[in-house]
């Protein structure tokens, strides 16, 4: 796998992932419905609550590699993993969860902007990091967005 510099996370932090429910709410209604369709969710909530779990247990991971760079990683029950963030994130109004989210969203910044060189050099720290900034954007772009 190829590295990630700390500015393309940075980017797909600041651009790709900034203001996702408010660029969705700028979509059409019927386009809003084809993408949660499209992407298996029922609502927007349910859709960032996964993101939002997947980023919390990210930063459990990283900082646990950042004491022990050869820090056994956890194996996932993708699936179960993704409906336990959905029941926990979809009884919650919608506003709850998008202030979360930003609010993880910033987590992850700051986690991206506090790691040494050294850190993000780290084989498990760069690849955690690219798959919850990186390769998640690709299974969740919104409709629209070139990035």
């Amino acid at each position: 796998m190829v590295k990630i510099n700390r500015q393309q996370f940075l980017d797909g932090l600041q651009n790709n992932w900034l203001d996702y429910a408010g660029r969705f709410h700028r979509l059409a209604p019927e386009d809003q419905k084809a993408f949660l369709i499209k992407q298996g969710y029922a609502n927007l909530a349910g859709l960032l609550g996964h993101m939002i779990a997947w980023w919390q247990d990210a930063v459990v991971a990283v900082q646990n590699l950042r004491g022990d760079p050869a820090f056994a990683t956890r194996h996932y029950n993708v699936d179960g993993f993704n409906a336990r963030a959905v029941e926990k994130f979809g009884g919650l109004e919608e506003a709850e969860v998008v202030r979360v989210y930003e609010a993880q969203r910033q987590v992850m910044v700051d986690l991206v902007s506090g790691l040494t060189d050294a850190e993000l050099d780290i084989e498990g720290i760069n690849a955690r990091l690219y798959n919850e900034i990186i390769s998640h954007w690709d299974e969740h772009p919104l409709p629209g967005n070139k990035n």
